[in-house]
């Protein structure tokens, strides 16, 4: 998937689900409907009826790495386009009048880039992908009026996946090619809060804990010469499984939801995430040596802010505008992941079809320009550029129904 996503480890690009604004808006404080189950919780107590939302994303990405300077000959990275289908479902079930059950399945990230087979950084990387998948449930009570707490676990499935072209030493051979899949799940916690300071105005935060899956797989190769298969052989590395320490960072909101008139409504939201403890497994292939690298970040901060206009029963429009801060500084981005500030505006609108409550929203994502250098040494080469093009836009369609 490309981009950085949906939240949490958010931002697979800025995708809207439910009554959730355009540009991933709402997420915390508004807690009108069973997508809370995920991004704020304590909010279900909210819905007194049982509550389904079932959602699709339609995603596409489009990037592209110009290259300035590079140590190897091959040029500009190919164009990557793509197109993706997300699904999703949250559902709401009243238990008495102040406990609520919520279940959940989506999938709240994702990350990579496909450069291609000949361009100047191929022996860096030549494609990455990371995927997330999170089921939950949580048990939410309403302690007061307008007290609301709600806790339970998440279970988080990763799947990584990372290629890289092999610099092959004797003449004739063209270029080798490694290949590293690894997969693992792991349980965390969802904590959250709602204090409602009226019917119309509210403030809601949520905590997930970190996750650690158990990463493991063994990289496969094709077309390595005699002299870099001698070389790993040597060193043992062939058919040796790889298990690596991999985190999905820890992540705090806070967000804020008013109604300014009957009509009107406004929320802000901002979003901690713990990204100096991610990190993603590339593989890289020397004469004697198979590199695994986990690159470093940084704290990543996330803005937005909403606003609706309900023209009548069941029928509004929304626009949203979403900032995040970059993890990670031009000297130590890496091409395997080059994290960049991301933008994202977004507009949607809501009404009644075949019986549900129905949701579009469209957004558009500035990934940046990525700028970056890199240097990986005399066989895996150095790059330094930055994307001429990285960008995605999400239709985003939701489906509400309460029982």
């Amino acid at each position: 998937m490309g981009g950085i996503s949906a939240a949490l480890l958010t931002l697979s690009p800025c995708v809207a689900v439910g009554e959730i604004g355009p540009a991933l808006t709402g997420l915390t404080g508004r807690a009108n409907d069973a997508t809370s189950v995920f991004f704020s919780p304590a909010g279900i107590t909210r819905l007194d009826r049982p509550e389904l939302v079932a959602q699709a994303t339609f995603l596409y990405q489009e990037s592209k790495f110009d290259v300035q300077q590079a140590s190897v000959a091959g040029g500009d990275s190919d164009k990557d386009s793509r197109l993706f289908t997300i699904p999703a479902a949250y559902y709401v079930h009243p238990l008495g009048e102040r406990w609520r059950l919520g279940l959940s399945v989506n999938v709240p990230s994702g990350i990579g880039h496909d450069y291609g087979k000949k361009w100047s950084g191929r022996y860096l990387s030549e494609a990455s992908d990371l995927a997330f998948v999170a089921a939950s449930a949580v048990l939410a009570y309403r302690f007061a009026d307008r007290i609301s707490l709600a806790a339970g676990p998440y279970l988080v499935y990763t799947d990584s996946k990372s290629k890289a072209r092999v610099n092959n030493l004797l003449p004739g051979y063209g270029d080798g090619s490694v290949r590293l899949e690894e997969d693992g799940a792991a349980l965390g916690y969802i904590l959250g809060a709602l204090y409602e300071f009226t019917p119309a105005t509210r403030i809601g935060a949520v905590y997930r804990s970190s996750v650690k899956p158990d990463l493991e797989g063994t990289p496969s190769f094709s077309n390595l010469d005699p002299l870099v298969r001698q070389g790993l052989a040597a060193a043992n590395l062939l058919g040796t499984e790889v298990d690596v320490d991999f985190t999905v960072p820890a992540q705090a909101q806070i967000g804020v939801y008013t109604e300014l008139t009957p009509r009107w409504s406004v929320t802000g939201d901002l979003i901690w995430i713990n990204m100096s403890e991610f990190g993603i497994t590339r593989v890289s292939v020397a004469q004697d040596s198979i590199s695994v690298r986990n690159d470093d970040f940084q704290d990543m901060w996330i803005g937005s802010a909403g606003l609706k206009y309900r023209y009548a029963d069941q029928r509004a429009v929304s626009v949203g505008v979403l900032y995040a801060s970059s993890p990670t500084t031009d000297s130590r981005r890496s091409i395997a992941l080059p994290f960049d500030r991301v933008i994202s505006v977004g507009a949607g609108v809501e009404r009644p079809c075949f019986g549900f409550v129905c949701y579009a929203n469209l957004s558009y994502v500035d990934l940046g320009d990525g700028n970056l250098s890199e240097d990986g040494g005399p066989l895996l080469g150095s790059v330094e550029g930055s994307f001429s093009s990285n960008w995605a836009v999400a239709l985003d369609f939701q489906l509400r129904k309460r029982f």
